[in-house]
């Protein structure tokens, strides 16, 4: 009785965690890239959520804006322009390699 009651909280709380959470995150606006060279990603949270667990990419469980690096510390974004900054270098390209996402690097892979 009491394994059941904690899988149904753990479901519970999964519901209410996946309920709070966009589906696409428009990330030029997300952070403030003032005039992209490319077109802006529209990251698909969602995709990203069924396949990972919150604190893969974030600091907290609880999910949030504070994003997790490569390295396992908190990531400091800075200026998000061209290829040469933290979010391409620290964030998405690692993991794209890590879980070999096809064509993980290509450009056109996020940026559509």
């Amino acid at each position: 009785m009491k394994k059941l009651l904690v899988a149904l909280s753990l479901l519970a709380f999964a519901a209410i965690a996946f309920a709070n959470v966009p589906e696409t995150i428009d990330l030029s606006k997300a952070f403030n890239v003032k005039s992209p060279t490319k077109k802006a990603v529209m990251f698909p949270h969602a995709i990203h959520q069924k396949n990972s667990q919150c604190t893969d990419c974030h600091m907290d469980a609880k999910g949030g804006k504070d994003l997790k690096g490569a390295d396992g510390k908190k990531l400091v974004v800075g200026e998000v322009k061209g290829t040469a900054n933290a979010l391409h270098k620290n964030f998405c390209w690692p993991c794209h390699e890590k879980k070999q996402v096809k064509a993980g690097k290509s450009c056109t892979t996020c940026h559509k």
